[in-house]
């Protein structure tokens, strides 16, 4: 089996394997992550660098706990 489609097994039914939820989690991440920067960063605002930061790690951090719950502690329910 190649890689490519080990990979697409893996994002067809990403709840059954492990491989599955790693992929759809970076992305996730990898999109909060963007997102906030863009728009902490492009819109005007007063905080600082160290908060802005703050901010995407702390919203990043969450998205990280929600998904590990809904995903992979739900099936051990």
């Amino acid at each position: 089996m190649e890689i490519n489609e080990l990979i697409k097994t893996a994002i067809q039914s990403p709840e059954s394997n492990l491989l599955g939820i790693f992929i759809y989690l970076t992305l996730l991440l990898l999109f909060t992550i963007v997102f906030l920067t863009l728009v902490l960063y492009l819109i005007p605002n007063p905080l600082s660098r160290r908060w802005k930061n703050a901010i995407i790690g702390t919203i990043s951090f969450s998205v990280l706990i929600i998904w590990l719950y809904h995903f992979v502690i739900k099936q051990f329910i």
